[in-house]
């Protein structure tokens, strides 16, 4: 009786496993999904020109985009200098985004960075030809 117990048990467990790793794949990919889609019926997408140069330049760009309240999404892409964004237009806009992203020191088609926060970046996020 012990034994069929302990087998039963054993074959529940296995089965609760399996199924479970089969779910988490599929949740993972569904979470994915979800967040690189529009999160509200107002939201929209954008792409602004931005200048960097180097992965350190790419967080610190992604990073000030979504300090701005209600961008949903950012993701700066270095070989074409363009940052896609997800945002409520009718609670922020991209001139906003444009001024925080300029703020943390990087040119975008819009506004230009304050000279003394471009000179205080790294040397490796230099973008501007001397």
């Amino acid at each position: 009786m012990k034994t069929k117990i302990l087998v039963t048990f054993a074959l529940s467990g296995l089965l609760f496993i399996s199924c479970n790793s089969g779910t988490s794949k599929e949740n993972k990919t569904e979470r994915e999904h979800i967040e690189m889609t529009p999160g509200t019926v107002n939201e929209e997408h954008a792409m602004l020109g931005v200048k960097g140069s180097c992965e350190m330049c790419k967080d610190r760009i992604e990073k000030a985009a979504k300090s701005v309240e209600n961008v949903t999404f950012a993701s700066w892409d270095m070989e074409k200098q363009e940052l896609h964004l997800n945002f409520d237009p009718d609670k922020t806009s991209i001139e906003t985004i444009s001024k925080a992203i300029a703020a943390a020191g990087h040119d975008t088609d819009k506004d230009k960075a304050p000279d003394e926060v471009y000179n205080a970046l790294p040397a490796c996020c230099k973008y501007r030809e001397p």
